[in-house]
């Protein structure tokens, strides 16, 4: 056996051995796991919580388990559970954000599809430095990440170096469908739970996944998984760190930042989200920065202050 027929056995080994451990993690991800009367009952009062001021939440949770026997019904015979939205706009953080919010039988129902098979089975593909929407992390999280790799990057070469910070253009709104259908596919391998969520998707519209939806929120933060591990993988900075649509590249160089970004452009194209021209840029680091409404910068000592960004404040 030579050198490539080895390389060729260790990868088939490899690729075994990721199939394996998938099968085992994504078994009990079923549709008849997400219809389970236990899992829909679970769903309806998580769904509940802070919003059973509603006469909607109080009419469903009046006789949950009709309603529960009801939804499960539906989604074993194949039923069509999507009834419209309820679209709305508000502000938040001093930006226009439109909702498309679902009824509350099918809130339930969304949730427990969520809780039960798109979460035990996307979210393990993702990297750590992924923040936003998973149980554990958040802002804190990232913010904590960011001042980890801001304090690795001072050992290695003080003040003097870059990051690029980028942003995704209207990020919920341009979501292509086709690449999101493709990655719940072959994360699940029950193919009604795969249905049932391309149904959810489709009932988006042509382009786009609205806010408002506890699956739309997983697929938004794993949609650009494949970004991240190229970059982490391929292009290798220092460090890497992404929040929903905002994420940002530390190096030493410039020049290098500047090419990761051309690659990272492509890379986007081919998932059908576009880079925000005005927000993407790269910064140098003695200068200071803003990310997630928070303003960043290193003293003189190699602290690192973060303050609150004066538009958030406002």
């Amino acid at each position: 056996m030579n050198s490539e027929q080895r390389r060729a056995a260790r990868r088939k080994r490899r690729e075994e051995k990721r199939a394996q451990a998938k099968a085992e993690r994504v078994k009990a991800c079923t549709l008849d796991t997400v219809a389970d009367l236990n899992s829909l009952c679970k769903a309806s009062k998580q769904a509940a919580r802070g919003v059973m001021w509603k006469s909607s939440t109080q009419r469903y949770m009046r006789s949950y388990l009709r309603n529960a026997v009801l939804s499960r019904r539906d989604l074993l015979e194949g039923r069509d559970i999507c009834r419209g939205f309820i679209r709305f706009d508000l502000w938040e953080r001093g930006k226009l954000r439109h909702i498309s919010a679902v009824h509350f039988p099918e809130r339930v129902v969304q949730k427990s599809l969520a809780q039960n098979a798109l979460v035990p089975a996307i979210v393990p593909t993702l990297i750590a430095a992924n923040s936003a929407n998973i149980k554990g992390r958040g802002t804190d999280y990232a913010l904590k990440l960011l001042k980890r790799h801001l304090a690795d990057h001072w050992r290695r070469h003080g003040r003097e170096g870059y990051i690029l910070l980028g942003d995704f253009s209207d990020y919920f709104a341009r979501i292509a469908h086709q690449p999101v259908k493709d990655q719940v596919a072959s994360a699940l391998l029950d193919p009604r739970v795969v249905a049932l969520e391309h149904r959810l998707i489709d009932a988006q519209g042509d382009v786009g996944l609205g806010l408002g939806s506890e699956p739309n929120q997983i697929c938004a933060v794993a949609h650009p998984n494949r970004i991240d591990h190229y970059v982490t993988e391929m292009l290798r900075p220092e460090s890497y760190g992404r929040y929903m649509d905002d994420f940002y590249l530390i190096h030493e160089s410039k020049d290098y930042l500047q090419v990761c970004l051309l690659l990272i452009g492509r890379k986007c194209a081919e998932l059908g989200i576009e880079l925000n021209p005005r927000k993407t840029r790269v910064v140098k680091l003695s200068r200071g920065f803003t990310w997630l409404k928070k303003r960043i910068f290193y003293t003189e000592t190699g602290r690192i202050v973060v303050k609150p960004c004066r538009d958030s404040i406002t």
